[in-house]
């Protein structure tokens, strides 16, 4: 395979990630861009600044990289916002497109499977209106469509993962089947292509070898992590579409109504398209399970959120119990400590907004970490002051006090596996 120079188009993101780092083992030079324009410092590797939203309308000046001889285009956006699909996939690839054909630049497409088939599904109509436009151009191009893609840091993998531990698992739908590909496989896709370039503009899918219903794909994570195959139920029809409008409305991106569309129809092709261009075929998805997903992975971002929202409940509770049927208990207690009158209720008021500041603090990404630490200081003073003040709450038998090492101890856990800025962002 010669070596070249590669713009690599969302080389932050998932793929576009597992791509770069490939690529330079490989030897090739490469462009890669972000909305930022940075990313992690590799030997040959420099970072550019692009958004396709706003290169689609006109709106950005993308300076071309000299001597670029292929662009690989892995941008795409999780959401069914259907505005922001047609300006990054439709608009903003289709100017990436005049951009690479004035530049006599070969153009690999990622787009996905399905496109074209599904025209009320945004995310696949984005994709498939600038799949047709590449096609139409007079240059050399390749449109790769691949299946569910799984791996470490993947959206859909992240899901799946999250469900594993249970042991019965709701599902849009358990009996569509799909052909899910490694990302190694992927990876190794495009490295085959790139050595076996098709002599005319092609779309060939990217799939496993193996249909399998999602709930043979769960028990595949599960049987990695020494589980064995869970329970499984379809949420009712009425429940789900419910579920998927509410989802359009607040940006989900497990469930919305294009995520169930998509989970009711089987999403399969003919592996043969791609062997008979280059020769690869993908091994089936159990082959490439070596050291993803693990157990404490699959059990920290299933219980993460679930522990969120009870901390929340419990800092939202108190303040709500100390403002109301609680208050008089609270003044009680302060008597007890030697406090009372206008300097008692003013304590037992302040210290019930502070709970509410620090409960609505965990929503927010941006403040959570500051919430957890402020949490755990907070409850460290209170026991502190009962213990000098009003020693004999700790003798209560339902250890109310004592209970708060427990609230401690899960507070740290998840400020220990709250992601970093940088970590959050990336990808």
């Amino acid at each position: 395979m010669p070596l070249m120079r590669i713009l690599l188009v969302g080389g932050s993101g998932f793929i576009g990630w597992h791509l770069l780092t490939a690529l330079v083992a490989e030897g090739h030079q490469v462009v890669a861009t972000s909305r930022s324009g940075r990313g992690p410092e590799l030997p040959g590797v420099s970072w550019q600044s692009l958004d396709l939203g706003k290169l689609g309308d006109a709106g950005q000046d993308f300076t071309w990289p000299v001597d670029v001889a292929l662009v690989i285009n892995t941008a795409g956006l999780l959401t069914s916002d259907a505005n922001a699909l047609e300006a990054v996939q439709d608009r903003g690839s289709r100017a990436l497109f005049d951009l690479a054909a004035r530049h006599d630049a070969r153009i690999l497409q990622f787009s996905a499977l399905g496109a074209g088939e599904h025209a009320q599904v945004p995310f696949l109509a984005s994709k498939a209106v600038a799949d047709d436009y590449l096609l139409g151009l007079d240059v050399s191009a390749v449109v790769l469509r691949p299946s569910m893609v799984i791996g470490r840091g993947g959206g859909s993998s992240g899901w799946l993962t999250q469900l594993s531990p249970l042991p019965l698992i709701p599902l849009l739908d358990t009996r569509s089947r799909v052909q899910a590909v490694h990302i190694d496989d992927l990876v190794a896709a495009v490295l085959a292509l790139l050595r076996q370039w098709p002599a005319h503009p092609s779309v060939l899918p990217l799939v496993g070898p193996r249909p399998m219903t999602l709930p043979q794909m769960i028990d595949t994570l599960r049987g990695v992590q020494g589980w064995a195959p869970a329970r499984y139920v379809q949420v009712p029809r009425l429940l789900a579409s419910t579920g998927a409008r509410l989802g359009d409305r607040l940006g989900w991106r497990a469930l919305n109504t294009q995520t169930l569309r998509l989970s009711r129809h089987d999403n399969l092709a003919s592996p043969e398209a791609l062997a008979e261009v280059c020769g690869f075929r993908a091994a089936p998805v159990r082959a490439r399970l070596h050291d993803w997903p693990t157990r404490g992975e699959s059990v920290t971002a299933t219980l993460r959120p679930v522990m969120l929202a009870v901390l929340v409940a419990i800092w939202l509770g108190t303040a709500l119990v100390c403002l109301g049927p609680g208050y008089d208990w609270g003044l009680r207690i302060m008597a007890q400590a030697g406090v009372e009158g206008g300097f008692a209720a003013t304590a037992v008021i302040s210290g019930a907004l502070l709970d509410a500041i620090l409960g609505l603090g965990l929503l927010w990404r941006r403040w959570r970490r500051h919430a957890l630490r402020a949490q755990i200081g907070l409850m460290l003073a209170y026991m502190l002051i009962i213990t000098v003040v009003v020693p004999h709450y700790w003798f209560d038998p339902f250890a109310a006090v004592g209970k708060n090492a427990v609230l401690i101890v899960a507070t740290l856990w998840l400020l220990w596996t709250e992601p970093g800025h940088k970590e959050a962002s990336s990808r």
